[in-house]
């Protein structure tokens, strides 16, 4: 099988899981795991922020954060009004999202996410993961930055 195979296959096996999980409970959180690409990490924040429930989509951001970067945003409800602000409010707003990687080493990976918003607003965010290297989720990828967006256009 070609790798776009198989990466198709393990994103299907992901976005059921996903489903799965929100059937059994609204208000399920996918935690994080070992087995989880930085990819998949990526994409499980994401499709929180995309469900339509803002409170728990941060929620899902933020159980994926990595430990350091909890540290410099404080407890979760001061880590929720970050996307009060101009450049994290449009990742609420959801409508797709594209994520292309820059550069993946050993412990750290950087991705660009390309997301557009209901209203048709595009934006490039740059987003980093990197293993968790200590403590209960040692060998975890975890988010360690999202930058700034930058608009990219705007629908007509």
């Amino acid at each position: 099988m070609s790798n776009k195979i198989i990466r198709f296959l393990g994103m299907a096996t992901l976005l059921m899981t996903i489903i799965l999980a929100r059937q059994a409970s609204a208000e399920s959180l996918i935690v994080p795991a070992a087995d989880y690409t930085p990819l998949e990490v990526i994409e499980i924040q994401l499709l929180g922020l995309q469900s339509g429930d803002p409170v728990q989509g941060i929620e899902q951001v933020w159980v994926f954060a990595h430990p350091f970067n909890k540290r410099a945003t404080g407890p979760l409800a001061r880590f929720r009004t970050l996307f009060e602000m101009p450049a994290y409010a449009p990742l609420l707003d959801l409508r797709s999202y594209s994520i292309k990687a820059v550069s993946e080493t050993a412990i750290e990976s950087q991705f660009v996410v390309s997301i557009v918003t209901s209203d048709g607003v595009s934006y490039d965010y740059f987003w980093a993961v990197e293993k968790v290297l200590e403590g209960d989720q040692a060998g975890f990828w975890m988010t360690t930055m999202v930058s700034s967006p930058r608009q990219l256009s705007r629908a007509s």
